[in-house]
């Protein structure tokens, strides 16, 4: 192992350590992960986490975030692949066994902020709506993605690279766009 990787697989350690993260020895996290937990975050078996900009040969313009708030739970299941994406959860977020993340998406289950100014600006930034995420197993997502709150995606669909998700997308179907849109069934 490479003085490098040594010095990342120490970090890496460090970080999930102190943030109480529960996840299996399997683990494999390439780069330095930026990770923040305040909830449940819990990682499954064989879980691959691609962090830095060389480890990501189609690109990727940031290292892996992860960010779970107070009272908040994110559950990554069993081989799922993540690579130099965003994942910030304030209520709940659950990706399925599988899954497969593509380069620079984005998920959140916030708005971060209200729409109306009196709260946003006025009152202290209050009544943020916030509504869980679900990625159902074996599903893809392309580089660029972005899946916004109370979205839930059904198993083995793939959104195409650079889409915007604003609702559920069935099992088994390939959606892509800006807003996402239906492209076609995926026959198993």
């Amino acid at each position: 192992m490479s003085l490098i990787k040594s010095f990342n697989f120490i970090y890496n350690s460090f970080i999930l350590k102190i943030n109480n993260v529960q996840y299996d020895p399997s683990l494999r996290i390439s780069g330095r992960i930026s990770l923040r937990n305040k909830g449940d975050l819990r990682i499954g078996h064989q879980v691959v986490i691609t962090s830095s900009l060389k480890d990501n040969p189609i690109g990727g313009d940031a290292k892996t975030f992860i960010n779970v708030h107070t009272g908040a739970k994110l559950i990554i299941g069993d081989g799922v692949g993540i690579s130099n994406s965003t994942i910030y959860c304030a209520r709940e977020i659950i990706i399925g066994d599988h899954v497969a993340i593509g380069g620079s998406c984005k998920i959140y289950d916030t708005d971060f902020h209200s729409i109306y100014y009196k709260d946003r600006c006025l009152d202290g930034n209050i009544n943020i709506p916030k509504t869980p995420v679900a990625l159902g197993k074996g599903c893809w997502l392309g580089a660029n993605v972005t899946i916004l709150k109370g979205v839930k995606i059904g198993d083995y669909s793939v959104i195409g690279a650079g889409s915007v998700v604003a609702k559920d997308i069935p099992p088994n179907q390939v959606w892509a766009g800006n807003p996402a849109r239906f492209i076609k069934m995926i026959k198993q």
